[in-house]
């Protein structure tokens, strides 16, 4: 079976790559996809978002790394992918992603498998990552070893 974790990945944190190994060890593919958000203002571009995921699941063979510009139900369709999985960190995180569930099962009749984070990665968010950077706060302990890497070489540019 194929699945989806669609998100904006800005950028991949620990957290992230800690769902995307769980949903791997027990799915087919698992297409793990940068979508754009016009309203959503984004600290990295798209490619460094894709070329950051891709560090950071490298080895992971049944993981597709990719991106779109449309609609999550959209890419579904046309890649033949049957549920979209999401993580959730606290009951927040739990309402936003039944809402959003909600709307995928009405507008393209697509289950969302919601799954709790570990509890390791509770504080983890790609918020936090981004204000560390912007206040030159370490943030290595919040990234993959690789993506720590990629962001350093970004600044050097």
């Amino acid at each position: 079976m194929s699945v989806i974790m669609p998100g904006s990945y800005d950028p991949v944190t620990v957290g992230h790559l800690d769902m995307i190994r769980r949903v791997a060890e027990v799915e087919d593919e698992v297409y793990v996809v940068v979508f754009v958000n016009e309203n959503k203002k984004c600290m990295f571009s798209l490619s460094d978002r894709v070329n950051m995921l891709l560090i950071a699941t490298e080895g992971l063979d049944n993981v597709l790394v990719s991106f779109s510009v449309g609609r999550v139900v959209d890419y579904m369709r046309e890649h033949g992918i049957s549920t979209i999985v999401k993580g959730y960190r606290n009951d927040a995180d739990l309402l936003w992603e039944r809402e959003q569930a909600e709307y995928n099962m009405k507008h393209g009749g697509y289950e969302t498998r919601l799954i709790l984070s570990d509890e390791r990665y509770g504080s983890v968010s790609s918020t936090e990552v981004r204000h560390r950077i912007e206040s030159g706060e370490d943030f290595s302990e919040l990234v993959p070893g690789g993506v720590m890497e990629y962001i350093s070489s970004l600044d050097e540019k």
